[in-house]
Order: C-alpha cells, then sequence, then structure tokens
C-alpha cells in the first residue's frame, strides 16, 4: 500500500512540474529576440562521452530546450515522472528533472546516492475562473473550487495557503483525477472555479474565450512564506556521476543556465523549439480567436510569452537552491511526512560546486 501511495502522489505532481524566477516575456517585444541562443555542440561526440539526462514534457523540460540540440547530451524525454525513478537508479540516465518532492524521496529511497543540482521550476499553479470574479484567496470563502493533485504537491500547497489566509475551513475543494477532465467540466460550464497548473492554464485558455487567471499561487505563497519561493521541479543527479565528472557537472549547470535565460528572454523562438522538440503540444500555443494574417500571428506571439512566463523557468543552484528546497519541504513535511520520504532531507542531498 505505501508503495502505491508514493507511485499514485508521483504521478499526481507530474504536470506541476515541477518547481523558478518568473519568466520575463513582455508583449511589446515578443518578436524580438534580445539573447543570443547559447552555442551548443553539432559536431558528433562519442556517445561514451555524452552525458545521459531525463527531461519530463512540460515546465521541467522547457528550460532544458537549447541542451536538446548539444551534442554533449544524450536526452530520454518523458510524460511520466515516475520512470525517472527507473532511469536514474538503475544508471540509465546520469542526470534528470524531477518534482521537487521526488527527489527528496529518491534521496531516502536510495540512500543518499542522489544529489540535487539545482531547482527549475518554480510555482505554476494558478486560480482560474470562468463566469465569476475573484480577486483574492478571501473571495474563494463559501465557494467550491475544483482542482487535481490530492494527496500530491497541489492538495499541500493549496492547504497550506487555505490555512494561513484563515480560509481552511470556508473553502470547499473537489479533486478530480486528470486535468483533462478539469478543463472539459470548465468548457461545459460544469466549474465556475478551478486550480490549473500550466501548461493546463493555456490550454483551457484556448478553449474558453472568456477564462480569466485570477491568481498566482506562487505570489500568494510568498506573502505567507516570505523566506522562500514556492518551488515545484528540480534537477538531480547520479552520486556516482557527481563525482566521477566534477567537470561535466559544472558543464551542464553552466549550459542549463543559459537555456533558461535564452527560453525566458526569447520566448517566442523558444516555443517553437520546445514544439519541435516534443517538450510541449502545440496545443498549448493555440489561439481562441478566430484569426488569421498578421493577427494571428501576433496572437501566437503573446500566447508563447504568457505560457512561458507562467511556467516559472529558473535555475536555481546554490546557497539559494538549498534554503528554497527546505522552506518547501518543511511544508510538505508539515502536511505529510511521507511525501518526502518520512523525514526532512539531510545536507548532503545537495550538490555544492567544488
Amino acid at each position: 500500500m505505501k508503495k502505491l501511495k508514493f507511485v499514485l502522489a508521483v504521478l499526481l505532481v507530474a504536470v506541476m512540474v515541477l518547481s523558478l524566477a518568473a519568466c520575463t516575456g513582455n508583449k511589446d517585444n515578443t518578436a524580438q529576440t534580445t539573447t543570443a541562443a547559447p552555442e551548443a555542440t553539432t559536431e558528433a561526440v562519442p556517445e561514451s562521452q555524452q552525458v545521459k539526462v531525463a527531461a519530463i514534457k512540460g515546465p521541467t523540460g522547457m528550460g532544458m530546450v537549447k541542451l536538446f540540440e548539444d551534442n554533449h547530451y544524450k536526452f530520454t524525454l518523458t510524460g511520466d515522472p515516475t520512470e525517472i525513478v527507473s532511469l536514474i537508479t538503475t544508471g540509465a540516465v546520469d542526470i534528470a528533472a524531477c518534482p521537487l518532492n521526488l527527489a527528496a524521496n529518491l534521496y531516502k529511497k536510495t540512500g543518499g546516492k542522489i544529489q540535487m543540482l539545482g531547482i527549475n521550476t518554480l510555482g505554476v499553479l494558478y486560480v482560474v475562473t470562468n463566469g465569476v470574479t475573484v480577486n483574492s484567496l478571501k473571495d474563494l470563502s463559501g465557494k467550491t473550487v475544483y482542482l487535481t493533485g490530492q494527496g500530491a504537491t497541489p492538495e499541500f500547497i493549496v492547504n497550506d495557503l487555505l490555512k494561513k489566509n484563515g480560509l481552511e475551513n470556508d473553502v470547499k475543494l473537489e479533486y478530480l483525477s486528470e486535468h483533462s477532465e478539469l478543463v472539459a467540466k470548465m468548457a461545459s460550464g460544469g466549474v465556475q472555479i478551478a486550480i490549473l497548473p500550466e501548461p493546463y492554464v493555456s490550454v483551457a485558455g484556448s478553449k474558453l474565450k472568456d477564462m480569466t487567471v485570477a491568481l498566482n499561487l506562487t505570489d500568494e505563497w510568498s506573502k505567507v512564506n516570505p523566506d522562500a519561493s514556492l518551488a515545484m521541479g528540480c534537477v538531480i543527479a547520479r552520486s556516482e556521476f557527481v563525482e566521477k565528472n566534477p567537470d561535466a557537472v559544472e558543464k551542464f549547470i553552466a549550459d542549463n543556465k543559459a537555456s533558461v535565460e535564452y527560453v525566458n528572454v526569447n520566448p517566442v523562438e523558444a516555443a517553437a523549439k520546445i514544439v519541435s522538440n516534443g517538450i510541449l503540444d502545440e496545443g498549448a500555443f493555440s489561439v481562441s480567436e478566430d484569426l488569421s494574417g498578421n493577427k494571428l500571428e501576433k496572437a501566437k506571439q503573446e500566447k508563447a510569452v504568457q505560457v512561458i512566463t507562467r511556467c516559472n523557468i529558473v535555475f536555481i543552484d546554490g546557497e539559494q537552491m538549498i534554503a528554497t528546497a527546505n522552506a518547501n519541504y518543511q511544508v510538505y513535511f508539515d502536511a505529510d511526512k511521507t511525501s518526502i520520504g518520512g523525514e526532512m532531507p539531510a545536507d548532503t542531498l545537495y550538490y555544492a560546486a567544488k
């Protein structure tokens, strides 16, 4: 039963992944490229010298998109975070993106044989409405809110926010099993208030002309947890690989940081690469209006900026990574200690540059 609970929890956090300073796209310059893409090695690199990396479709993989074009890296892309467990523990990959709580669980499960290199996704949860007005969490009092992720990260985050805002007994939470089911219920008029992660916020926006993104739960988290940002995704590596390949680890961190900067500063160009590499379906970047020509192109550019901005893609390492992760783990521990392996992780979870 414990093993089943672990697997279900990981499945439920899959699309949340994920984890980082909000992206800074601007609607007024969506067609401009202001930062050059990081240089990638395109010549052949022997497979034995390639760093094997696993990425998850969605926000946690989006920040790595430029690394997909670099032959120093060999990628495995998955839509199922539970696959990360076997890939990293069997040594099939050296480095992997994963949900934040999964990193703590793997650290405990492997006896400390993984290390966290950085946080790569901050909060991606949003309150969205269809036909009602919500300006603050207080406006949810007496309302029914639909969401997914029961027993996993979304539930812990939402319950923490409601409790610290004095609303824990005033808001009715109804959990559904699938994000697509929730989007469909909103489209049919059966749901007026929902909590969704990106990229499903953008998917819903393409289907619902009157949908409003009412609240960013990352901002709400910061109001009641001022010491650290809400984080949902991170990058881990096998400790053995880290010990034997310190230069490769440092290069990966530098390359990942450069890729994240490229995505955030060049959202339109990055969106095309994200779709072409299968990291996110084109549907997340679609627009609901019946447009054509220049108006359609502009609408798509603006949508690309919105999607990438709301995915909160970053790469946070060092002391800030440790402080942010520990603050989030404390919330998980207080809610359900089994969600992070039964105890707060030791400092040896975190990678320190040599």
